[in-house]
């Protein structure tokens, strides 16, 4: 009899672990559908959020073309940052749950990295001199500018104070020099040592654009234009300068070069250009589409004499990034 209760006690014990087991299993199974689920959800609702941003930042980047190709076509040839390209846009709501922030800058209003190297290929002297100043202006070894003219330049030679591929190739891992023009600013970054707190530094005083781009004098920053002309009269002074800038150009072309005194004036004026107009703008727009926020970086390209003689503003590339 006792043998037979405590078999009766062995079953149900053996039927209420196996209950127990069942019902964790179905626990889970139950966790990872509403998982699934949720997760689904989540995705499909990143989607459409990615989506929409991407048709909001095309409408800013159709706005930012309208506005640089009416700029173009005013009397006044010069290109500065109290006209209405330059003002910045929002936040502003476009539909319900979502912000749009936009602004424009002028590239040529920076020092275009590609310059440092000749339409040869070869280095551009007195264009390294003048990036090793605006290096230093900005808080930077100089010594970094031979650096970046030898990533760029056309040999595989390195320059006094440059480096090539035996500096590049010892890393982990190893890469080379490009020795071509760059498309982005960001290969500063590749320069052995060189590093983000640096780049963070000089960012906002740098390009990379087609080689041979002028630099726009209305809107070159006060850092630039003490470089280029190799005194420190506007560091410092941002203050008077953009006063001085109020409603119009500021320096002129005619301004500017009699700052310039001899020789490096002919050395100046032969490795670089200047003026007062400009092609080359870049589009940061910021959408806000509930808790997600999505950045697009435009570069825009305006062409005076676009498709059957018309001027037109066109999109050269894009990131984005969320």
């Amino acid at each position: 009899m006792m043998r037979r209760t405590a078999g009766i006690r062995r079953q149900r014990g053996i039927a209420l672990l196996t209950a127990v087991v069942l019902v964790a299993l179905a626990t889970v199974v139950a966790t990872s559908i509403a998982f699934d689920t949720a997760l689904a959800a989540r995705r499909g609702g990143g989607g459409a959020a990615y989506d929409e941003a991407l048709q909001i930042t095309a409408g800013a980047e159709a706005i930012a073309a309208y506005a640089i190709v009416e700029q173009r076509k005013q009397a006044s040839a010069a290109i500065h940052g109290g006209q209405p390209w330059a003002r910045p846009i929002g936040p502003v709501e476009v539909v319900p749950g979502a912000t749009l922030e936009a602004s424009l800058a002028d590239l040529q209003g920076r020092f275009n990295l590609n310059n440092l190297t000749k339409p040869d290929g070869t280095i551009n002297a007195p264009a390294v001199e003048v990036f090793r100043r605006l290096l230093e202006s900005a808080g930077i070894e100089g010594d970094w500018a031979p650096y970046m003219a030898d990533w760029i330049d056309a040999d595989l030679n390195p320059i006094s104070g440059g480096a090539e591929d035996a500096v590049y190739s010892s890393e982990m891992p190893p890469y080379r020099a490009p020795n071509r023009v760059i498309t982005s600013p960001t290969e500063l970054l590749a320069l052995k040592g060189f590093g983000p707190e640096r780049y963070a530094k000089v960012a906002q005083f740098v390009a990379a654009l087609p080689r041979g781009t002028a630099i726009n004098l209305c809107t070159a920053s006060a850092a630039l234009l003490d470089a280029l002309t190799n005194q420190q009269q506007w560091v410092g002074s941002e203050e008077a300068l953009q006063r001085n800038r109020s409603g119009k150009c500021f320096p002129d072309k005619a301004t500017f070069e009699s700052q310039l005194v001899e020789p490096s004036k002919s050395q100046l004026t032969e490795a670089l250009s200047w003026g007062e107009v400009s092609d080359n703008f870049q589009l940061r727009t910021i959408a806000t589409i509930g808790t997600s926020e999505f950045a697009l970086y435009s570069l825009l390209h305006h062409e005076p004499g676009g498709p059957a003689g018309a001027p037109r503003t066109r999109v050269v590339t894009r990131a984005f990034t969320e």
